[in-house]
């Protein structure tokens, strides 16, 4: 703690500083032993920076912490000292978020804690199951074995998200720009058309009147539309927080019919790999489960996972537990039923992993391949209608002048 002190010598002369100590009564303490009488003591607050201000404005990214875990690994190697090599590294660092964090995991190793504990204290850089697997390897001794083990697992659940992030950005851009191109056709240019051909009579197609009717209700209710349409966004991503909703939202996805398989194997590779790791690294089964459900993105399968663990600590074999649950597939109960049996569960747990890897890129790839075209399909269809209203309705109005 920081105080501001203002004092008095035994001469009567004014003097001011500033003490570093551990309580005020330390703080008085001090200035009596060296012979000053406090008149003020006021605590200074530290700065906070705008990181601390506005943490989610530099959130690290996973990139940030496969490189420092892989640099620690190397630091470590060549024997350089564990608090040396943090303050290497994060000096080094390029992110202000990561940086601030690696500041506070130094100043906690400088007052005497472990470097898992430090790193426990910074929940938005470190993962739990990162932290548990520290903690081993601080008690076991091979803590840099363990730091390049959590950089390829972090790394490759990074390439995971990514790869499901990309399918469906470019279909949600699509239909974006649909939209909007659509409203402004709708909304300024067809009115002004539609008018000219309303001038010069005639009996217009059923394709032109259609469109007609569609952009004077656009015009006439466009704005009440959009004001629902936007309140009903909210609500739906209001209600998309609240427990019950992330329940609902994550049971359609789930159920979707492309979507449902990128999710259901990404979030089994992330289940798998973490399982690995963490009884790779001497962790008990049923600790190992609790962890690793603190990964997965589906609350459904987090809350199937809660009672695989239960069952399991109650003395249920791991592979009838999984079985016993719907949400798991059959082929993630055979494999663990089958390490089990053999004695070699780590094993197939990794060989689940890479098959969960393999198949959500495949998933994500057959989502993008068949959303693109149907996205495609669907702004080519609204422009082709538009076009063969208008075209069809000056054919008509070209007739009516002859």
């Amino acid at each position: 703690m920081t105080f501001k002190y203002t004092a008095y010598n035994w001469q009567g002369r004014k003097v001011t500083g500033v003490l570093d100590t551990d309580s005020e009564e330390d703080a008085y303490e001090r200035l009596r032993r060296e012979d000053l009488i406090p008149q003020r003591l006021k605590l200074v607050r530290p700065r906070r920076s705008l990181v601390q201000i506005a943490p989610s404005l530099f959130k690290p990214r996973d990139k940030e912490l496969v490189d420092f875990s892989r640099q620690l690994s190397s630091l470590l190697d060549a024997g350089i000292p564990l608090h040396q090599s943090i303050i290497v590294l994060r000096d080094e660092s390029r992110g202000r978020g990561f940086k601030e964090a690696l500041s506070q995991v130094v100043n906690d190793v400088e007052s005497g804690l472990q470097f898992s504990e430090a790193c426990a204290k910074q929940t938005s850089v470190f993962p739990t199951f990162y932290i548990r697997l520290l903690r081993v390897a601080e008690a076991t001794g091979g803590i840099n074995q363990t730091l390049r083990r959590l950089a390829d697992s972090v790394e490759k659940r990074s390439d995971t998200r990514r790869n499901v992030k990309k399918a469906v950005t470019y279909p949600a851009i699509s239909m974006l720009v649909a939209f909007v191109a659509g409203f402004i056709l709708v909304t300024y240019a067809l009115p002004s058309l539609i008018g000219l051909l309303a001038e010069f009579g005639g009996e217009m197609p059923l394709m032109t009147r259609m469109l007609i009717g569609f952009s004077d209700f656009a015009q006439d209710y466009g704005a009440f539309v959009f004001v629902f349409a936007a309140l009903a966004g909210v609500g739906a991503w209001l209600y998309a927080r609240t427990e019950k909703g992330v329940v609902v939202k994550d049971r359609i996805l789930v159920r979707l019919p492309v979507i449902g398989k990128v999710v259901m194997n990404s979030n089994m590779f992330t289940l798998t790999s973490a399982l690995a790791s963490l009884i790779d690294a001497g962790v008990p089964p049923v600790e190992a489960l609790r962890l690793s459900g603190e990964g997965l993105s589906s609350s459904v399968l987090r809350r199937s996972l809660v009672i695989v663990t239960r069952e399991t600590s109650e003395g249920k074999s791991l592979g009838k537990a999984f079985r016993d649950q719907e949400h798991f597939p059959r082929l993630l109960s055979q494999g663990i039923a089958t390490g089990e049996a053999t004695g070699n569960l780590t094993g197939i747990l990794h060989g689940l992993a890479n098959y969960y890897e393999q198949e959500t890129d495949r998933s994500v790839s057959n989502a993008t391949d068949m959303i693109q075209p149907t996205v495609i399909l669907l702004v080519a269809g609204a422009v082709g209608f538009v076009a063969v209203a208008v075209i069809s309705g000056i054919y008509s109005t070209l007739g009516a002048i002859e």
